[in-house]
């Protein structure tokens, strides 16, 4: 993969706004194996502060939230992310929590969609979505980004 672009609430972040476990240990071999690493939110620009606070903002490229795009979750909107990243959607993968969000990846052409469970009992949702991958906790981003 040349690009991963993560939903950053509920996937990178657990809902009390601290990080997933795993979270800072995959981005550092991302960024080890050349992978640019993209974001996207529906929430404003607290989205950069949560990731500043986290200590993590240094890990992505580009971040996209609704400071930036009107429906920072919309086919135009990922391609804009992909052009800042300078990636190829046929190269990219997109990992989240949310059934919507592996739909967009799909409606955008996305190499990949990776539906993140977190160990919770929602897979099947993700399958219907259609995610081409679903996986446990982030760890396990790497084994299905070949």
């Amino acid at each position: 993969m040349q690009a991963i672009v993560f939903d950053i609430d509920h996937t990178i972040f657990t809902a009390d706004k601290t990080l997933h476990e795993g979270v800072v240990e995959l981005l550092v071999i991302l960024k080890q194996l050349g992978v640019k690493i993209g974001a996207l939110s529906s929430h404003d620009h607290r989205a950069l502060v949560y990731l500043d606070e986290a200590g993590i903002r240094q890990y992505f490229d580009s971040v996209l939230c609704s400071a930036h795009a009107d429906m920072p979750k919309a086919v135009d909107a990922v391609h804009q992310l992909l052009g800042e990243l300078q990636a190829a959607a046929h190269e990219t993968a997109l990992v989240s929590h949310a059934n919507s969000d592996i739909l967009l990846g799909q409606d955008a052409g996305l190499a990949k969609t990776i539906g993140i469970s977190h160990g919770m009992h929602n897979t099947s949702r993700l399958r219907d979505a259609g995610a081409d991958h679903v996986i446990h906790d982030i760890p396990g981003v790497l084994d299905v980004i070949q």
